[in-house]
């Protein structure tokens, strides 16, 4: 769907609006909240969270730029109250000027440009076999050890080594690494 249909679906109150929403952030900022939170179901329900504070805003929202800039920065202070306190429904601050706070925030710009490089490598794991990807979700996303991973998959760990060994290597050909931040996101993470 188009950026700017997108955004008038969202501001209109139709549902395909927030779904393409979802569809193009979700996925990165799991990846975002976890590394703050380090557990995935607390980062889903963060997540979450904030998914329904962009529709409760939606009217507010006049560019998908806008519309990322408070997806990270709600999460983030989402993430960074379940840190300070165990309620994680506690009230973040207003937000006024979304796409200035980014900026000036280093780290969490740094973040943010390292979790748009990993939604592209998702975007390839996607396309992966079934137990490849399943191998790297519950490797990488999930942060599971190699014996959960043989439990929850009914495998032998040489199968999951297997499997990880050759999503890696089909990974390695199918995204390009033109840039020097896919090597430092590759060799960070994998």
């Amino acid at each position: 769907m188009n950026h700017v249909i997108l955004i008038h679906a969202l501001q209109t109150g139709k549902e395909d609006g927030l779904i393409g929403i979802y569809r193009l952030y979700n996925k990165p900022l799991l990846f975002f909240a976890q590394k703050y939170v380090k557990n995935y179901q607390i980062a889903e329900e963060i997540v979450s969270d904030v998914f329904v504070k962009v529709w409760e805003r939606r009217e507010c929202f006049y560019s998908l730029e806008n519309v990322k800039a408070f997806l990270y920065i709600a999460t983030k202070n989402r993430c960074l109250n379940q840190l300070r306190v165990t309620n994680i429904y506690e009230h973040i601050e207003e937000l006024t000027n979304y796409e200035d706070l980014i900026f000036e925030d280093a780290e969490a710009f740094t973040k943010i440009v390292r979790t748009e490089v990993i939604k592209a490598i998702f975007e390839e794991v996607e396309r992966l076999p079934e137990k490849q990807r399943e191998v790297l979700n519950k490797m990488f996303l999930e942060d599971k050890t190699i014996e959960e991973i043989c439990k929850e998959l009914n495998m032998a760990p040489q199968a999951v080594y297997t499997n990880k060994s050759r999503a890696l290597a089909i990974l390695r050909q199918s995204v390009r690494l033109k840039d020097a931040l896919y090597i430092f996101v590759l060799i960070g993470i994998i």
